[in-house]
């Protein structure tokens, strides 16, 4: 053995280091890839992760099997991700997406042109109804799969609908209203737009108008005043003047109510301009001023006239009530003189006067006596017109009933009259009471068939605020309908004399009564049923 080839005796650190070498390398590597394994799954995570978030999208293999629904696809179609993976595009949600033109696209023209972009389809999907959706397809050689992107639109398209009505509906409102309306750019304060009617109602032509500022117009008074103005707008977003001069391209004045909005329209802001043309009711309200103010001096005038002659007739009214009342109480005492010797004649001529001459005086007597009660009704009217008339609890029960009793016997049969219960007390005049119990017990004595036995009935019941009505019910001919208004009239007879005494004043005098009491009187009657008066006055 040469001496090169002798083992050389090895240094115990190097040995160590050279296994350490050996065994780390391994180790080494696994390290690198399970951090690679973590840096792709990080990645694959990342990328699901979108994939899940972006729009709805299907992954198709080469046989347009879904491989791959992202969760907005199935949130957006409402369908699990179980019932798509595997299945041909055209088979999901029962055959939903058996949509012709895109089995058009997806076997036709993508196999020629690799990827088509929006392609809009309207349908009718089972689960979530009538939606359009953009459709984008795109292939991916290398993994043989096809990208399906689908963008649900239907919302946008909906709104572009509704905004498309919109704007129609506003130009037509735009070009039809019959106010100006202007439109003008708040920067340089020139018109931009102006309707039919502005250049109806200035003279313009509508090119004539775009580019002027309004005081070129003729509708601010010069270029200070707009200024003015377009701050004020700048400031408050509304100006609005009710009564502004504007003068027209012929030289027509006009009044005019200007009434200007700031607003902002897609992200910057227009000045729209409303103008009514108030020139004709402006005309109108003048003349209408004139003719109030003539009114009203006709008014006074009328006025004053009538407090004269108002005056005046007073004055004559009480003259003639003095004159009446004077007259019937004159007239009474020769009246009475007739009666007595008539009386005379009948006592000691009676047996000397022929049969003739007897009918003759008893005539002359039944007059006179016709007469005196016609007097002492004139009498009783007139005493209640001129009467001062105090008011105070009238105790109703116990003058209704001595009424009854004093009531006088004179008629051919003697009425049977009965008081229901217990009449309440009331607030009135006790005089002017007794003049109206009185006529309306004797009416329904009197107004009676021929034989028949009159039967009065009074009665009393408590109305609404504290009003006391009392009735005077008969069994009398009644009222016929036609004569309902006539009842009440001074002088007015309903039936003849000679079948009916009367002269057509007692209920004149009850109507008048009531009137000066503050009360009420009225009555309910049927020709042949009989009839029921009533007054109504304050419960005492």
């Amino acid at each position: 053995m040469t001496k090169s080839s002798r083992s050389q005796p090895r240094k115990p650190g190097a040995v160590r280091k050279s296994a350490q070498l050996h065994l780390t390398a391994p180790d080494q590597q696994s390290e690198a890839l399970q951090r690679t394994e973590r840096e792709l799954k990080q990645a694959l995570d990342y990328a699901e992760a979108i994939i899940e978030t972006v729009p709805p999208l299907l992954v198709l293999d080469a046989n347009l099997r879904v491989r791959m629904a992202n969760q907005s696809f199935c949130n957006c179609f409402k369908i699990s991700s179980g019932e798509t993976v595997g299945r041909l595009v055209y088979e999901l949600g029962n055959g939903q997406w058996n949509i012709p033109k895109l089995r058009n696209f997806l076997e036709e023209i993508l196999p020629r042109h690799r990827s088509f972009e929006d392609f809009m389809v309207t349908h009718e999907f089972e689960a979530v109804g009538r939606r359009t959706v953009l459709l984008s397809g795109h292939q991916v050689d290398n993994l043989q799969r096809i990208l399906l992107f689908i963008d649900d639109i239907t919302d946008r398209v909906e709104a572009r609908a509704v905004m498309r009505a919109s704007e129609i509906r506003y130009r037509r409102l735009f070009e039809a209203a019959r106010d100006g309306i202007l439109i003008v750019d708040p920067d340089t304060r020139k018109i931009t737009e102006a309707n039919p009617f502005m250049t109806e109602l200035l003279g313009y032509r509508r090119d004539e108008l775009l580019g002027k500022e309004l005081w070129e117009i003729g509708l601010l008074k010069d270029e200070a005043a707009s200024r003015e103005a377009f701050f004020e707008l700048q400031q408050n977003h509304f100006i609005r003047y009710e009564n502004l001069p504007l003068q027209a391209k012929t030289g027509k004045h006009h009044e005019v109510e200007f009434v200007s909005n700031l607003y902002e329209e897609d992200g910057r802001y227009v000045i729209q301009c409303n103008i009514r043309d108030i020139t004709e009711r402006k005309q109108a309200e003048e003349v209408l001023l004139n003719a109030t103010d003539q009114i009203s001096r006709h008014a006074a005038h009328l006025e004053q006239v009538v407090t004269e002659r108002t005056g005046q007739l007073r004055e004559t009214i009480s003259e003639l009530e003095g004159f009446s009342y004077s007259v019937s109480h004159d007239m009474r005492a020769p009246l009475r003189a007739m009666q007595s010797y008539g009386q005379y004649l009948v006592d000691e001529y009676g047996s000397k006067l022929d049969e003739k001459g007897a009918n003759y005086l008893q005539q002359i007597m039944r007059a006179a006596v016709r007469l005196d009660r016609l007097i002492q009704d004139v009498l009783s009217y007139t005493r209640i017109i001129h009467s001062s008339v105090p008011m105070e609890p009238v105790d109703l029960d116990r003058l209704v009933r001595d009424i009854v009793e004093t009531y006088p016997n004179g008629q051919p049969i003697k009425p049977q009259i009965s008081i229901k219960g217990t009449l309440p007390k009331v607030i009135g005049n006790e005089a002017l009471l007794t003049q109206c119990i009185s006529n309306l017990l004797g009416n329904g004595a009197k107004f009676v068939s021929p034989g028949t036995t009159p039967r009065l009935e009074v009665s009393a019941e408590v109305r609404e605020q504290a009003m006391i009505r009392v009735w005077f019910k008969d069994n009398g001919i009644g009222i016929a309908p036609e004569n309902h208004e006539r009842v009440f009239r001074l002088l007015e007879r309903i039936h003849p004399a000679t079948d009916y005494e009367g002269n057509g004043i007692g209920l004149t005098i009850v109507r008048k009564a009531v009137e000066r009491m503050g009360a009420q009187a009225g009555f309910e009657s049927e020709l042949g049923k009989g009839s029921n008066f009533w007054i109504q006055l304050k419960k005492g």
